[in-house]
């Protein structure tokens, strides 16, 4: 049984009950008064994922590091990736500016769409908010993968030489993904207990949509019959985000900015919805 289990006089002091149809407003404020709690089990999930090992919590940066490197090393040496008549350091700043933000958000996925089921034992014996257990999902993977991008925030100024100004939109972009992983996260945890399948299909998309937005190639490789694979995937709006901060250092898209803006909401409306609707039921099902 998870170690999340142990200690339930804790989490019953600590949890308050659910609350019957509430908003998105809600959800978070409740996530807020038990930011206590989920501090706590962020700590655990982080500690406890490699517990035993002798590197520990250091595997958690190091397999991503690890893909970082496979990847830089397939597409800038094998494949000899340039955008234009740049060199390979550049191509890299281009990669790792999209490659980052989508490492994050397919761990985000990958960890929420299974956690209200992997945690069936609190959700069925205790009075808990169960959002605590989505927004400690989030918030380890994006301790984790928020060093990631610390890591290519430094190599884009290092390579370059300087400091854009466009690095003073990374708050505004992050923000934004940051409230886009929360209504996905939620939605995924909501539906997972009633389609099982769920978990299985989020990494399938995660394999093959690295490939379907602009990460590893530019828009203008993609033949014209297909490139509104590319324009219609809503992801790709994220990628470019980051991509003209880090990498262009100036807005080239603003229809990529907005696209994003409404595509967070509707996963934080629609995600919140779903959940309200259907954590009640939950201990049933799991």
């Amino acid at each position: 049984m998870s170690d999340e289990t142990e200690g339930p006089q804790h989490i019953r002091r600590t949890a308050s009950p659910s609350e019957g149809g509430i908003g998105a407003c809600r959800i978070l404020r409740s996530v807020w008064r038990n930011r206590a709690l989920v501090r706590e089990m962020t700590h655990r999930e982080l500690t406890d994922m490699h517990a035993g090992q002798a590197a520990g919590v250091i595997w958690l940066v190091v397999h991503p590091l690890f893909l970082f490197a496979v990847y830089a090393f397939l597409f800038s040496v094998v494949f000899s990736m340039r955008i234009g008549e740049k060199g390979p350091t550049d191509y890299l700043v281009y990669l790792f500016s999209g490659l980052a933000p989508w490492l994050m958000t397919a761990d985000v996925l990958a960890r929420s769409s299974n956690v209200i089921v992997s945690n069936a034992a609190i959700v069925k014996k205790v009075t808990f908010p169960t959002e605590v257990l989505i927004a400690k999902t989030v918030l380890a993977s994006v301790l984790v993968q928020g060093l990631l991008f610390a890591c290519v925030v430094v190599y884009a100024v290092v390579t370059r030489g300087y400091l854009p100004w466009s690095f003073l939109l990374l708050p505004v972009v992050f923000g934004i993904h940051l409230a886009l992983l929360w209504g996905l996260a939620i939605l995924l945890a909501s539906l997972t207990p009633y389609f099982r399948d769920v978990p299985e299909l989020v990494r399938i998309f995660v394999t093959i949509n690295i490939y379907l937005v602009p990460i590893v190639y530019l828009p203008n490789m993609v033949p014209g019959a297909l490139r509104f694979v590319v324009d219609l995937n809503p992801f790709s709006y994220l990628i470019w985000c980051y991509q003209e901060i880090i990498y262009y250092e100036n807005i080239r898209r603003p229809a990529a900015w907005l696209g994003l803006i409404a595509f967070s909401g509707a996963a934080v409306l629609a995600g919140s919805y779903v959940f309200s609707r259907l954590r009640h039921h939950f201990s049933s099902v799991v």
